[in-house]
This record gives C-alpha cells, sequence and structure tokens, in this order.
C-alpha cells in the first residue's frame, strides 16, 4: 500500500499572524482535512506530527511553507 500526500497550494497563503495550534508560534504549515477542518502547526510541531498525519489521514492536502523560516519579512509583509 502506498500512501501519498497532495502537497498543494491553498488559495491563501499562511500569514505571519497564523499561529501553530499546538503551541503558538507562527505557523508555517496548513493541514486540510476537508472544506472547514484545517489544523496550523510551526515547523517542529508539523515535523513531529507529520508521519502519523499521512498514515492515519492519506488524504489530507498540505501547505508547507517551512522554506520561509528565518526569512525576514518586509515591512509590507500581509498587509492588508
Amino acid at each position: 500500500m502506498t500512501i501519498t500526500t497532495e502537497r498543494v497550494l491553498q488559495s491563501d497563503p499562511l500569514k505571519i499572524a497564523d499561529r501553530c495550534d499546538q503551541c503558538g508560534a507562527q505557523a508555517f504549515v496548513r493541514v486540510v482535512f476537508g472544506p472547514s477542518r484545517d489544523l496550523l502547526f510551526c515547523g517542529h510541531h508539523y515535523h513531529r506530527n507529520e508521519l502519523t498525519l499521512v498514515t492515519r489521514h492519506p488524504y489530507i492536502t498540505v501547505r508547507d511553507e517551512r522554506h520561509k523560516i528565518n526569512e525576514k519579512p518586509s515591512l509590507s509583509a500581509n498587509a492588508d
């Protein structure tokens, strides 16, 4: 059996104000379980839970922005 995770970008990028549901740090990963169910993770907590998430929920969608960790945001980042 092969378990795959569809890694596509959701329409809304993560914002600086988005926080990890486990610790409150800045979120860099959004895991979407359905149209109205998602979890936000910091890089540490997603890394810790990734295997469990993809094995127990093989049809989740993941927006992984961990490549942005340690990037300095611009002054206008997420300005709405």
